[in-house]
């Protein structure tokens, strides 16, 4: 198998737990975030690869940021509706995690968690501490340039808040 620096590259370890730096590996613990695009699916296709081979525990984490839910009013009419309507996305992003975990980690041992946090990197990355997860993996949409700016890389930020490893897999070309 050819690998480079833009595809996923499967490490193999011996029976041994290789201490490197700030975390064990193989890592036992695995936090893997997804907002259901293509390159949080990779994410996933990589915390597989760990699962089995090491036997670790996935922890599947969608951050939903509540914010646009809040009613900008007082009146209990319409802030009941937006948590009516933040409940249901949260029931349906709740099931679809399911349903990833089912379909693409189905061998592994995987546990769904929707974060409500208006900052997905930060959620992450303090999740990730809390659970002590060994590893965070989390997939890039490589942004650069004025996207990167406007639209921010969560990525990056749980790089920067993390206490544990972070694995960032790049967008596929």
């Amino acid at each position: 198998m050819h690998c480079s620096k833009r595809h996923f590259c499967p490490l193999s370890f011996d029976d041994g737990v290789i201490s490197k730096g700030m975390g064990l590996f193989p890592p036992k613990s695995l936090l893997v975030a997804t907002d259901f695009s293509a390159a949080s699916r990779a994410a996933l296709e990589a915390a597989r690869f760990f699962g089995v081979q090491h036997q670790a525990h996935i922890t599947l984490v969608h951050v939903f940021d509540p914010s646009p839910y809040k009613a900008p009013t007082l009146l209990p009419g319409p802030a009941k509706l937006l948590d009516e309507a933040a409940n249901e996305v949260i029931q349906q992003t709740e099931t679809k995690l399911q349903e990833l975990c089912s379909e693409l980690l189905g061998e592994c041992t995987a546990t769904p968690v929707v974060l409500r946090h208006a900052s997905p990197g930060e959620a992450i990355a303090e999740h990730a501490e809390s659970a002590s997860s060994d590893l965070i993996i989390v997939g890039s949409h490589g942004r650069t340039g004025l996207r990167r700016i406007l639209l921010g890389s969560v990525a990056e930020r749980v790089v920067r808040m993390s206490t544990c490893p972070v694995m960032v897999i790049p967008p596929a070309e």
